[in-house]
């Protein structure tokens, strides 16, 4: 009996060893996967060229479509960065929004987008004639609230004059601009 017990006591301590022994090695492992070089580069898992992707309302219409010469995606992070891009924005009324830029960043999704550098952006009218060009840089737009804005330095011109202010605001479905502050214009009255 006593041969026994120290039997039990022996499978007992060798399945309390192999368990622990297990946990350790899954949290090496666990800590291994965690502990990327941070010198690593994201990995790409798919790339486009001379693309055009269109989203679509409710009811089926165009709501934005988004082209570029490339675009690079990251699964990791869900993000992409695009080269030259060209976003089109359909307007209620008729006529586009159409934001251009050298580069732009992707995030969630594509609900934000950030387009980099020099930043151009065309109201066109029902007609589709340009009637309005807004010229800065660093553009965020948000595809779900159908929203553009900047902090940088804006220039816009139209019809009537010139009109230059810090910071934006534009909602890219009515085609109106807000602007922040330290507004300036030069109208040609007649």
């Amino acid at each position: 009996m006593a041969a026994a017990i120290r039997k039990r006591t022996l499978t007992l301590w060798v399945v309390l060893l192999l368990a622990v022994l297990g946990l350790w090695m899954q949290q090496q492992e666990d800590q291994g996967v965690r502990q990327l070089p941070e010198d690593a580069e994201p990995v790409m898992d798919y790339s486009l060229s001379d693309f055009e992707i269109t989203a679509m309302d409710e009811e089926g219409r165009p709501k934005h479509r988004l082209q570029g010469a490339s675009l690079s995606h990251y699964a990791e992070t869900d993000y992409a960065e695009l080269v030259q891009p060209h976003l089109e924005v359909y307007r209620d009324e008729g006529g586009a929004m159409l934001l251009d830029a050298d580069v732009a960043m992707v995030y969630q999704g594509g609900e934000s987008v950030l387009l980099q550098g020099e930043v151009k952006i065309l109201r066109q009218n029902q007609d589709e004639k340009i009637d309005m060009q807004v010229q800065t840089r660093d553009v965020w737009f948000y595809a779900d609230r159908e929203m553009a804005e900047t902090r940088e330095l804006v220039t816009i011109r139209d019809g009537i004059g010139t009109t230059t202010a810090k910071g934006m605001k534009v909602d890219t479905r009515a085609g109106s601009v807000h602007l922040l502050s330290a507004v300036r214009g030069e109208y040609v009255l007649e």
